[in-house]
């Protein structure tokens, strides 16, 4: 029966759930607002299958990429965080009949996994989500098209695709799999506190929101808030909610050491910003986004050549790719020092964004050049006395 006495070693897959033949197996809701499985012992079978197909327990060994590009999709549909490439492979999917899963976002904006049959239905999966998805019962959904005959790419972070292979135990010739080069996922019980602050901040029901809004450039990105009656664009390192996740204070416990990034989710494809285009690809350097991609496996290789031929390409090795990228990284995510008391006052917080700023870190630079500019504005004003 599992036990969770180290979250570290949990990474919310479900993928116990999802295999438990006696369905003793539910997910719940820590104080953190992270969710880890709690088995029922009245109604365990003790077959100990959680634990055999659990892939942080059973980490699989590191596949080294086959190949490895820049690139970027010049005639975009959709929205995307860098370069547009899961659009196309979605659609190509999508045009031969299969189906296609990834992370969207619901009617009450927090993040879910689902399926899409239809072109129109892909726009969903458009964008970042920086939020750890709710994944249901979306292992088995994919077992059973794949059962059917069906062809099904399914799109999230390493742990979920190791955790889907996991379950399914079996190679399925008709899935494809796209993993993303991950930072960390921050805990939905956080964002549904944050987003809650907000619509009392705003006196608006929130609609939807683009946690990457390129208006300003690639680079230079805002979270955006589309409330009811109002648009609220802001800049990613004045939103504590973004900063706060950028600077990791608020990811899963697990995603500090993660075990399943950098080749050993056995997914297909890897798609991350190429931060490093300045230095790897300098010709697309325009802050119009570029994807730094690793080919993971020989069927990740023919599913990229049917969509090569509508991409600008520039062939990389690996370690371009993962250059400036600390999702592509094998070295271990440092947790903040002040993690555990941040986490611990959220609950209390009577204003939740304000609360969640005075934990944000400055870059030194940046409070000196603020140190230096109260200091000559305060002489100005002697001055001018």
């Amino acid at each position: 029966m599992i036990r969770i006495s180290d979250k570290s070693l949990c990474c919310g897959c479900t993928a116990c759930v999802s295999v438990c033949p006696a369905r003793c197996i539910v997910m719940r809701r820590d104080r953190e607002g992270f969710d880890y499985p709690v088995a029922n012992p009245d109604m365990c079978l003790k077959c100990g299958l959680c634990e055999k197909i659990c892939p942080m327990l059973n980490p699989a060994q590191k596949v080294e990429p086959v190949a490895a590009y820049a690139a970027r999709c010049e005639s975009r549909t959709m929205a995307a965080s860098s370069g547009g490439i899961f659009p196309l492979l979605a659609r190509e999917v999508i045009e031969n009949g299969g189906v296609v899963c990834g992370a969207a976002l619901d009617s009450s904006c927090m993040v879910e996994h689902r399926e899409a049959e239809t072109i129109d239905e892909l726009s969903a999966f458009s964008g970042a989500k920086y939020v750890q998805s709710e994944l249901y019962s979306i292992y088995e959904d994919v077992k059973c098209r794949l059962d059917e005959g069906t062809k099904a790419l399914f799109s999230g972070t390493p742990c979920q695709i190791a955790g889907l292979r996991s379950y399914l135990r079996d190679e399925y010739e008709n899935l494809y799999t796209v993993d993303i080069a991950c930072h960390g996922v921050p805990a939905p019980g956080l964002w549904e506190k944050y987003k809650t602050a907000l619509e009392k901040q705003y006196s608006s029901n929130l609609k939807n929101v683009e946690f990457r809004d390129q208006s300003n450039g690639w680079r230079h990105y805002n979270i955006r808030y589309d409330f009811a009656d109002k648009t609220v664009k802001v800049p990613r390192l004045k939103d504590p909610y973004l900063t706060l996740f950028l600077q990791d204070m608020t990811l899963r416990p697990s995603c500090y050491d993660c075990r399943l990034r950098n080749g050993r989710s056995g997914s297909d494809i890897t798609l991350g910003d190429l931060w490093s285009v300045a230095q790897t690809a300098p010709k697309m350097n325009d802050d119009n986004g570029v994807s730094g991609v690793l080919i993971n496996t020989e069927k990740g290789r023919e599913l990229w050549a049917k969509i090569a031929e509508d991409l600008t390409l520039q062939q990389l090795t690996p370690s371009d790719v993962a250059k400036d990228n600390g999702g592509f990284s094998e070295k271990s995510t440092t947790m903040p020092e002040k993690r555990e008391e941040f986490f611990k006052g959220v609950h209390s917080a009577k204003n939740l964004p304000k609360y969640m700023r005075s934990y944000v870190v400055r870059k030194p630079l940046l409070s000196l050049y603020r140190k230096l500019r109260s200091l000559l504005s305060s002489l100005k004003r002697r001055i001018l006395k």
